[in-house]
């Protein structure tokens, strides 16, 4: 009886080995598709599908000044938009827009998140087939050469709804400031940096006093220019508005320029480090964890002094 079992269950895995290898058989012998170029990178590494759409976040480079305008209102359903115009000689010299999406928005990763150098317009500009910048970078051009901040204006079909529900409602309630000097004096540096960066620094200041500093660096508009492999990504973006960018110093790139904003309009110095975060190469564990200096604070160092020159020089500081 046992031997009988053991006849049959043989006769079956023989009859499976014959077919398997029959299968092979027919699977060696069958036509090979030809591989194009395409097939064989996609085989090696799959790579994300290319983004065609095409503008630039890069800041005017050297030093920019003039009396500041600012006005910021909260529109449509809670998205902040926020103008910034800056007039020099009678001469709008710099105009920009930013828009600030609302702390519900639908989609987390992007809740309360500046729009101009973050991912969101690759994001928008993968759905709806134009980013929300493009429009922007190009009414902020036609007012300057214009000069003027109301009138007609051409723009991105399928990226225009903030500028006609937020940018151009605040430029007409902002126009007629721009009549008088304003009491605050904007001074703002940009610089080239290495492997792809720019480096950009804004100061405010009213009555002599620094009422505003924001520092960011900005990565190259297209991922060839940029040097480091894993940073490639971040093209068009900013450390500061990048919801993904990693801060290598280990405390976000947001929180630590958060901090020097902080510090130096309570303390009015714009050369002393000494409180901020990431500005060593071990920190405090048991309050931020382990972290190394950031390599951003020696290039603010270095353009933080030529402002601050500069408004010293103006007898704005």
């Amino acid at each position: 009886m046992v031997l009988g079992k053991k006849s049959w269950l043989t006769g079956v895995l023989l009859a499976a080995m014959v077919t398997t290898m029959t299968g092979c058989g027919q699977e060696s012998t069958a036509p090979e598709v030809p591989k194009t170029q395409e097939t064989q990178n996609a085989s090696v590494q799959p790579e994300k599908k290319k983004f065609d759409l095409e503008w630039s976040i890069q800041p005017k480079l050297g030093i920019t000044k003039g009396d500041y305008y600012k006005i910021e209102e909260h529109f449509r359903q809670g998205h902040l938009g926020t103008l910034e115009v800056v007039k020099n000689d009678d001469k709008i010299v710099h105009v920009e827009f930013n828009e600030t999406t609302r702390p519900n928005y639908y989609h987390r990763i992007y809740q309360d998140v500046p729009k101009r150098m973050s991912e969101y317009n690759f994001t928008m500009g993968e759905r709806k087939g134009a980013a929300w910048i493009q429009s922007v970078v190009m009414v902020e051009k036609q007012m300057i050469e214009k000069q003027t901040l109301t009138g007609e204006f051409d723009m991105v079909s399928g990226a225009s709804n903030s500028i006609k529900q937020s940018m151009l409602p605040l430029a007409e309630q902002l126009k007629g400031s721009l009549n008088a000097p304003s009491n605050q004096k904007y001074y703002s540096i940009a610089e080239k940096l290495e492997g792809g960066l720019t480096g950009l620094l804004k100061i405010v200041v009213e009555d002599k006093k620094i009422i505003s500093v924001k520092y960011d660096e900005i990565f190259a508009d297209t991922p060839e220019e940029i040097d480091n492999t894993n940073l490639k990504k971040f093209y068009r973006q900013s450390k500061y508005d990048s919801v993904e960018y990693e801060e290598p110093s280990r405390i976000g790139f947001n929180v630590q320029m958060d901090a020097l904003n902080e510090q130096v309009v309570k303390t009015q110095n714009l050369l002393d480090l000494s409180e901020l975060p990431a500005i060593g190469d071990t920190g405090n564990y048991a309050e931020s964890g382990y972290t190394t200096r950031n390599t951003a604070w020696d290039n603010y160092l270095r353009m933080a002094q030529q402002l601050l020159n500069e408004m010293k020089k103006d007898g704005n500081f």
